[in-house]
């Protein structure tokens, strides 16, 4: 049988309301063990995790603690301090070597906010994940799980791993029209704004405005364009620790350093972006502002309401453009297949009787 042990790693900035969740999803999935690296956490997520012998928590790694490292992680030291993505990718790559010494053949670098879902059909138990691996052949090094979105029907969740059950299809072929006309555009045109207008009118075209993605500021009422997907498009994956330090990790996948990587798709990663409007108040609001750059651009407008809004303000934006409230449009997207219902997660959350704590 091949091996099938996996591990977690998480580089961790005060997310005491999903991460206990998070923890407990994967253990009763059948991980092996949890590596977390607090980056900057001040919320008392670390005695909120004293309890799962499983897990390792430590602060981020530093630059003096490098010994021999890659050449790829040479070059981005410069901005260790900071870009958070930099310290994301050093410590997956470390969390990949300790895995191995560990005897754990893989590791998914992930965020608190995101659950491996290996197959949309069967409930989910501790073999859910490990069963799949089992299967992958000895010479993949990679696997990628393509990302899907979580709609929330409410502006409020006491348990969101529990009360999301909607999420976006993907729609390989569209997505691929989207990406290669956009690059073109943004190549033409230098303009991230004129790219998420074009985003907008794509999709709104591509689905006959199913899905109203067209946002106002609260107080400004400037218009703000989105095309299908509020958070990020691609997938997250899963590298065979034995041969990572053959690769340049950069956050959402493995990429070639010594050689380029054998990667197979499977699976998803359910991402529960932006659960409720205290979730997505307190996501925006203790990025750094080096993060919000405008060439991202939906994610920089989104970024200024939570941050220049108040509490209320941003409720009502949330509930007016982010939740999908209306039991007929609900119905509309499934019919269209633009939702899909996935409750296998939610299903395992119930059964454990868990419910992450309130954003502060």
């Amino acid at each position: 049988m091949r091996p099938g042990k996996f591990a977690i790693c998480y580089t961790v900035k005060n997310e005491a309301r999903l991460l206990p969740s998070a923890i407990q999803y994967y253990l009763a999935a059948g991980c092996s063990r949890i590596y977390i690296y607090w980056d900057g956490t001040s919320d008392g997520s670390g005695q909120l995790i004293e309890q799962y012998p499983l897990v390792e928590a430590r602060p981020a790694i530093t630059p003096d603690e490098l010994q021999d490292p890659p050449g790829w992680i040479t070059q981005i030291l410069p901005w260790w301090e900071a870009d958070m993505d930099v310290r994301k990718r050093i410590n997956g790559y470390y969390a990949a070597q300790k895995a191995a010494e560990e005897g754990i053949d893989w590791l998914a670098c992930i965020d608190p906010d995101e659950l491996i879902l290996m197959s949309r059909s069967e409930p989910i138990g501790e073999d859910h994940i490990t069963k799949h691996l089992r299967q992958i052949p000895d010479d993949i090094d990679q696997l990628l799980l393509p990302n899907l979105e979580s709609v929330p029907v409410s502006a409020e969740s006491a348990n969101p791993f529990a009360d999301c059950v909607y999420f976006l299809n993907r729609f390989p072929v569209t997505e691929w029209i989207a990406r290669y006309s956009r690059a073109l555009l943004l190549r033409v045109s230098r303009s991230s704004a004129l790219v998420a207008w074009y985003d907008y009118v794509f999709y709104q075209l591509r689905f006959f405005g199913a899905l109203p993605r067209l946002m106002r500021e609260p107080e400004s009422l400037r218009r703000i364009p989105a095309g299908y997907f509020l958070g990020y498009s691609n997938f997250k994956s899963m590298i065979r620790t034995k041969t990572s330090s053959n690769f340049n990790f950069v956050t959402h996948y493995w990429k070639s350093y010594l050689r380029k990587p054998r990667s197979q798709r499977i699976g998803n990663v359910l991402h529960f972006d932006m659960l409720d409007a205290a979730y997505f108040s307190a996501k925006f609001r203790q990025r750094q502002e080096g993060i919000l750059l405008k060439v991202f651009y939906l994610r920089y407008r989104l970024a200024m309401v939570a941050r220049n809004c108040t509490d209320s303000e941003v409720r009502e934006f949330f509930e007016r453009y982010i939740a999908v409230r209306d039991p007929e449009r609900i119905a509309l997207l499934k019919r269209r297949g633009i939702l899909t219902e996935i409750d296998s997660a939610s299903n395992l959350m119930k059964r454990l009787g868990l419910a992450p704590r309130s954003c502060t």
